[in-house]
């Protein structure tokens, strides 16, 4: 491996965790300062995102979502599932439409606005959890429905994907198929919360009780995620899901709070989170954004107005107050990998051009960017007052 490689690591992951505490300093996201950071390296050392690094911010993702699944508790969630879904959908609907209405508006193509209505529908899982996570709000009741919120995008998202590609390859859509891989999605699901969950508690409680090595209840919890995280995805549902419940079904292990979490995150957000987030910058050509900024404001603009509409304010219907609406709309904003997994999908089959391609990612990424803003204008406002009710 070419050492130049070793030394890129290490100029992205110190300038990663720099900006990071900057802007921590500022009293914004860490997450801010980490993309910015990619953003300089690509724009100023000409760093160019390479296969070893994305593997690394790859594994940096499906940390990020594992420990998240640590922090949630299945039996905590399980009744938000009726009101997270409705909200959900009515969010990607909503949001197909806005994107459907643009591709035909700007690039005068149907099919190029069901390519742009399809990559806005998935907000990104990581972000506005990390957010609650970072202000102890992420086992409120506005926590809790994000999660559930966040799993279904991830499921309609991939049935989507799944329409989009049968339509644009046979010029049909698969009924069968899509209901087929809807099933196969549902049934892993619910064979890893039953009979998953108990076989993991079994091994985690033989490594902590007969083996009493720590460090090996670090590597048994990421192996068992990373290989849930593998068959998630063969499976066509995305990686980070897989590793979000593998998480879950780890959570009510006596050795999670006290052993594995922390471990874990000093591993996570050590090494692999702040890669992910740089690489994220990384990606963002700055010259093509210069030529073509007001078309990904305006998805930025109707990618989340179309969110915060579908999810935001119909939450006021199922009695979240005004800034429990406000937080979940938040939490609508930024896109995740859905987005460019779509993207690069639509561009690979000649769906879509270079320039689009492009667009679309910087619309992704200028999403995650503003999302901690957001969250901080809603602390201002909101003066850090509890978003559920007591």
């Amino acid at each position: 491996m070419d050492a130049f490689v070793f030394f890129e690591i290490g100029i992205i992951l110190l300038l990663a965790k720099l900006f990071g505490e900057v802007t921590r300093r500022l009293k914004l996201s860490s997450i801010v300062g980490e993309v910015i950071a990619g953003i300089a390296v690509g724009s100023i050392f000409h760093f160019r995102p390479d296969h070893f690094l994305e593997i690394i911010s790859g594994i940096g993702i499906l940390i990020l979502v594992f420990l998240i699944g640590l922090e949630t508790r299945f039996e905590e969630i399980k009744k938000d599932v009726y009101r997270g879904s409705i909200l959900a959908i009515i969010g990607s609907l909503f949001t197909f439409v806005g994107g459907l209405i643009l591709g035909e508006l700007i690039f005068g193509s149907i099919n190029t606005g069901i390519v742009i209505g399809i990559a806005m529908i998935s907000t990104s899982t990581a972000i506005p959890i990390k957010a609650l996570m970072d202000r102890g709000e992420l086992r409120t009741p506005v926590g809790k429905i994000l999660v559930v919120i966040s799993v279904a995008d991830d499921i309609i998202a991939i049935l989507a994907l799944s329409i989009m590609s049968n339509f644009f390859s046979t010029g049909t859509i698969g009924f069968w198929s899509v209901s087929g891989l809807f099933l196969i999605m549902l049934g892993f699901i619910y064979f890893t919360l039953t009979v998953g969950m108990k076989t993991v508690e079994k091994i985690i409680s033989f490594v902590g009780y007969h083996i009493k090595d720590e460090q090996a209840l670090v590597a048994v919890p990421i192996a068992v995620a990373l290989a849930t995280a593998a068959l998630s995805q063969r499976l066509d549902l995305a990686a980070v899901t897989g590793a979000f419940i593998a998480g879950m079904i780890m959570g009510r292990s006596v050795f999670t709070r006290s052993i594995i979490i922390p471990k874990i995150e000093t591993v996570g957000f050590g090494f692999f989170i702040p890669i992910f987030f740089a690489y994220s910058g990384m990606l963002v050509d700055i010259t093509s954004i210069s030529q073509t900024w007001w078309i990904i404001m305006s998805l930025v603009v109707i990618g989340s107005a179309t969110k915060i509409i579908g999810s935001g304010f119909f939450a006021k219907f199922f009695g979240y107050g005004r800034r429990e609406q406000v937080i979940i709309a938040i939490s609508m904003v930024p896109r995740g990998e859905y987005g460019i997994v779509i993207s690069q999908l639509a561009l690979a089959i000649g769906v879509i051009s270079g320039s689009i391609y492009t667009i679309l990612l910087s619309f992704v990424v200028a999403t995650i960017v503003i999302t901690p803003f957001l969250f901080r204008l809603e602390e201002k406002i909101f003066s850090r007052k509890p978003a559920y009710k007591t």
